[in-house]
């Protein structure tokens, strides 16, 4: 394996774990920083709550006709409200005045014209003073219970003006803090209105471990699929390199044996067409000379081509390089081709049809080696429409890219799904009678021209073989 491959999957794995421990811990933040907010919320609806309270025991005892507090008052008071440690009224001509006699110093020493005014009493204490003569001495640290306070909030306090009272101070321990989230909100009540200071610390204690470790495994599963993806691909590449060795090995053999037919064939060809020749010129009288001649034109065309068949499929497997490459024209192969299947294809209900969707194009390649393929591929459409009653074979031509398209499709049954990866192996053939030799020569022609051939079923049904060759000009 490249070590370049695995840093890259390490790189991949590290950017993933990073980017989705981020994203999981941001939606972390963000829900705790939700949670927060609301729950601050909840705790100055309660502290307005308390404070509307004391407004309210001070206006009671406004409009009542008492002189002074009855007796256990203050108590009775306490149980519900803890926050109350002191109440305080208004005598004429005497000021001030609590059960145990005179009022402390922090209540004025006038009664104030004003509906509620405020007097600080120590450290944390407050006097709210009513102005009908009534006060109540208000410890703001016991205005909510310890189960009143939300887990989400890690410190509180109330402000105003020089003051601060501290109403929750969780303490986190040994652990650091990551962040602090901080939010004020005003207390509604007059002349009671402080500002509520919270805060809300986070540690790693509150960060989600188990989505994050969840997360990481998923990108360490991610990184390891692609990178056995990328061993499997290699394997496979090397596994085709070996069979393509393993293929040019059966070639070579094949080599020899296309060099002992191309040499014991060539002299009987060779007499073929001198006697046919000689036959062209003495039937120059016969009333049937044009049908004649026409017959014996095809058989000198197919006997030269027999031979240069032979002479090209043995270069083909012994030599690096073949003939002659140059621009060729479609049209003229395919009419050959044409002329020579139109006639068999007729009598076997088969329709065989050519259309060049890029006339003014030339593929450079050699002109035997084209016609030679496309013969292959022409009869292989034949051979699987062998029985049909309605068969067809479209034989087109198209630019794509920089390249020449010829493409021969069949409305055949197709090709077996194991059989269609090893139709390019030598000697491996779906008929009973074949030899296994003509896609792999083809397919060794196709290279030789730079091109390349494939085979694939259509969706519809058949098959379709393509030729890809250089356009002239493109090529190397």
């Amino acid at each position: 394996m490249k070590p370049s491959f695995r840093i890259a999957a390490l790189a991949a794995w590290l950017a993933l774990s990073l980017a989705g421990t981020a994203f999981v811990i941001s939606r972390a933040v963000s829900d705790a920083y939700g949670r927060f907010f609301q729950d601050s919320s909840i705790t100055i609806r309660l502290l307005a709550q308390k404070a509307a309270q004391h407004e309210a025991i001070l206006a009671t005892l406004g409009a009542s006709s008492l002189a002074a507090p009855p007796a256990h008052m203050l108590d009775n008071l306490r149980e519900r409200m803890p926050q109350l440690d002191g109440l305080a009224y208004w005598r004429p001509g005497v000021g001030w005045q609590t059960d145990g006699g005179p009022a402390p110093d922090a209540l004025p020493q006038q009664r104030p014209g004003k509906p509620f005014t405020l007097a600080f009493d120590g450290p944390a204490a407050y006097w709210l003073i009513a102005g009908t003569g009534w006060a109540v001495r208000v410890d703001p640290r016991r205005m909510l219970q310890p189960g009143d306070w939300s887990t989400a909030i890690s410190s509180a306090a109330l402000e105003l003006r020089d003051r601060r009272v501290d109403l929750l101070q969780r303490v986190s321990g040994d652990a650091t803090p990551l962040w602090t989230m901080h939010l004020d909100k005003h207390l509604p009540a007059q002349p009671q209105a402080f500002v509520l200071r919270t805060t809300r610390t986070l540690t790693a204690a509150d960060l989600p471990w188990l989505p994050i470790a969840l997360w990481n495994a998923v990108a360490a599963l991610l990184a390891a699929g692609a990178l056995g993806a990328w061993r499997l691909r290699e394997a496979r590449r090397r596994e085709d390199a070996r069979a393509r060795l393993d293929r040019f090995g059966r070639l070579d053999t094949f080599g020899e044996m296309a060099a002992g037919l191309a040499h014991e064939l060539n002299q009987p060809l060779t007499a073929i067409v001198s006697h046919t020749r000689a036959a062209e010129r003495l039937l120059d009288q016969p009333a049937e000379r044009d049908s004649v001649r026409r017959a014996l034109q095809t058989s000198v065309a197919q006997a030269k081509r027999a031979a240069a068949i032979l002479e090209r499929m043995r270069d083909a497997v012994t030599t690096a390089h073949g003939g002659e490459r140059r621009p060729l024209d479609p049209d003229a192969i395919m009419n050959t081709l044409l002329f020579l299947y139109r006639d068999e294809c007729a009598r076997e209900h088969i329709a065989l049809g050519w259309h060049n969707a890029a006339a003014r194009e030339r593929p450079f390649a050699e002109p035997i080696a084209v016609e030679q393929i496309l013969h292959n591929l022409i009869q292989n459409a034949r051979d699987a429409l062998a029985g049909t009653s309605r068969g067809e074979i479209r034989v087109s031509g198209a630019r794509v890219g920089r390249h020449y398209r010829f493409s021969v499709t069949d409305n055949g049954p197709g090709v077996p799904a194991d059989a269609l990866p090893r139709l390019f192996e030598p000697f491996f053939t779906t008929r009973a009678r074949g030899l296994g030799l003509g896609l792999p020569l083809c397919d060794t022609l196709a290279q030789r021209q730079d091109g390349t051939l494939t085979v694939r079923n259509l969706p519809s049904g058949g098959v379709e073989a393509a030729l890809l060759l250089p356009l002239a000009g493109e090529a190397a």
